[in-house]
């Protein structure tokens, strides 16, 4: 799934552990890892230095291809700089130092590096000696929706890592219940399994999340990055982050919100911002782009990328439209509205 792996080290135990479920990644997707230290002064220059090169020994006996780049800074901000700059595809961190969270003040660096993750986050739990599991080993996998938008392209880049290990995934949903059996559903046949469980639960989505996680045994819980960045990131019940602190095992945060045009590969539509706005994109094989209003024709609802059907669908009352907005299923009869780029 991933091409390049970058993974933040101080050589510690717990980035060891971080270190070596990025090569298990880099190995089963033919990707390179790209290891980043950070520094402050001479002396925690050559322990990042020194880190480096072990990492680099580990990844060489391997056979996985490897960068590795020391940085100045602060180790969330620097981490996230070279994670953005050499555009990593997934950054993963250890949860040492998450730490207790309160109003207005992030905690630990893994805290702060998912409030300002430039690319997909793993957050893997190497204080969690209880785990069933091997760091890098998951057997079951836990994705969590709203039905919006960007949580459909967390499930769907959550099932995708599932099929990739081989690990089974159930859907949750926290919220009423005959809405929600219908947010799951369609999830889940958008994924191309009409039978995959489903759990639809009542309460704090947060903390329902992280029980079930618990409850049923899940090695990996995957959400959307849905109000981690921005003002609202110091809010303490913003979904994802309760689910980082809260749940016992691995945590995937998927990067969905702020995509732009750029970020969608050919053959790949997606609900995108362009010039300020959220547009309907599709990207077609040969590259070009088309640009569409993301409101349904029917009764305006926003539409969501089909990935296995290439459609637009409409959650609300079924309405499907082409890659291009032209009408494919009722009850809409007109098309959706072109956007001049």
């Amino acid at each position: 799934m991933y091409g390049t792996i970058a993974v933040g080290t101080d050589g510690s135990e717990t980035a060891t552990i971080a270190e070596n479920v990025a090569l298990q990644l880099a190995t089963s997707s033919n990707g390179r890892v790209l290891f980043i230290s950070a520094f402050t002064d001479g002396p925690s220059r050559r322990r990042s230095v020194e880190a480096l090169e072990r990492a680099r020994a580990r990844a060489g006996a391997a056979g996985v291809p490897v960068d590795a780049e020391p940085v100045k800074g602060e180790p969330a901000a620097g981490v996230v700089e070279i994670a953005d700059r050499r555009n990593a595809e997934l950054l993963i961190v250890g949860d040492i130092g998450m730490g207790e969270r309160h109003m207005l003040r992030l905690g630990g660096v893994p805290d702060r590096v998912s409030h300002e993750m430039p690319c997909d986050l793993l957050i893997v739990r190497t204080s969690k000696p209880e785990r069933a599991k091997g760091p890098g080993e998951y057997a079951s996998v836990l994705i969590a929706t709203d039905g919006s938008p960007t949580a459909d392209r967390a499930a769907r880049v959550g099932a995708e890592f599932a099929k990739a290990h081989g690990a089974s995934v159930t859907l949750v949903h926290v919220g009423e219940e005959p809405v929600g059996e219908i947010i799951l559903r369609d999830t889940a046949e958008r994924l191309g399994d009409r039978e995959m469980p489903i759990k639809v639960l009542a309460g704090d989505p947060g903390d329902r999340i992280a029980e079930l996680a618990a409850s049923e045994g899940h090695d990996l819980v995957v959400v959307g990055n849905k109000g981690m960045t921005g003002g609202l990131r110091f809010l303490l019940g913003v979904v994802p982050d309760k689910v980082s602190h809260q749940a016992p095992c691995d945590i995937l945060i998927v990067n969905t919100v702020g995509r732009s045009a750029a970020d969608l590969e050919p053959g790949e539509g997606g609900i995108v911002e362009l010039d300020g706005k959220r547009v309907a994109a599709y990207r077609d094989e040969q590259g070009a782009l088309t640009v569409l209003s993301p409101r349904c024709k029917h009764m305006g609802c926003t539409v969501g990328w089909n990935h296995r059907a290439k459609t637009w669908d409409c959650p609300c009352h079924g309405s499907r439209y082409e890659a291009d907005g032209t009408v494919k299923n009722g009850p809409t009869r007109h098309p959706l509205d072109p956007i001049s780029t």
